[in-house]
């Protein structure tokens, strides 16, 4: 997976992605896209990615309207979004002109009490540790960030089934009509593209184990802080 558009919850997701990724030097080159950064930079950091001159573009949905990037092969959910609306826009950045897209999103399997700064939090997030609920009183800066839930919705919304895999990332073999090959044009071969999530497997693990590591790291930077 050389080339693909990130999807974090949070501006500060997105930086501490973009940390990790970069703590391994080329292997995982990135560039971040969100309102935080400066207009001349998000620039050019979009044009980056577009040159193919870094692998990864990670960004929130916000920052990743109107982005219009031929022959993009992936999208990466880090966290699914809580609107419907978002997933389908977040999805079309891929498959674009006939082009084979594959979206891969990484989901929890129980509710996680997630950051959440409204106007009620003074400093926007800045040095907040308000942990109550948005639903508490007083009212605090954080809430149940229910994945499946959201998933269901998504699945619900589009009136189709999301293929899934389970934790031990072992996918089932399945008939599929030839190798796929993400960001070319389609072959007429077909309704065999549906299982050829097989194909991915790999990968998809890797992106696992990178997601619980990224998550590792930020906890042990903020504890060192």
């Amino acid at each position: 997976m050389d080339r693909a558009i990130i999807f974090c919850r949070t501006k500060m997701d997105c930086d501490n992605l973009e940390k990790y990724l970069r703590s391994f030097g080329n292997e995982f080159s990135c560039v971040c896209l969100h309102g935080d950064r400066k207009p001349p930079e998000r620039k050019a950091n979009l044009e980056k990615f577009k040159q193919a001159q870094v692998k990864y573009l990670i960004c929130t949905d916000v920052a990743a309207r109107g982005i219009d990037i031929s022959g993009l092969p992936f999208m990466i959910n880090v966290t699914l979004p809580d609107e419907k609306s978002n997933y389908v826009h977040r999805i079309g950045r891929v498959g674009r002109a006939e082009r084979m897209g594959l979206a891969i999103s990484l989901v929890a399997t129980v509710p996680e009490k997630v950051w959440y700064h409204g106007e009620w939090c003074s400093s926007r997030g800045r040095n907040c540790w308000n942990t109550n609920l948005v639903d508490d009183r007083p009212k605090g800066c954080c809430m149940w960030y229910n994945e499946p839930q959201y998933l269901a919705d998504i699945e619900d919304h589009l009136n189709i089934t999301i293929q899934q895999i389970e934790p031990d990332m072992k996918v089932p073999c399945n008939e599929f009509d030839g190798k796929v090959v993400y960001g070319q044009k389609r072959k007429q071969i077909g309704t065999g593209y549906q299982d050829h999530v097989s194909q991915m497997a790999p990968v998809v693990r890797s992106l696992q184990e990178l997601e619980s590591q990224a998550q590792l790291y930020y906890l042990k930077s903020h504890h060192n802080a």
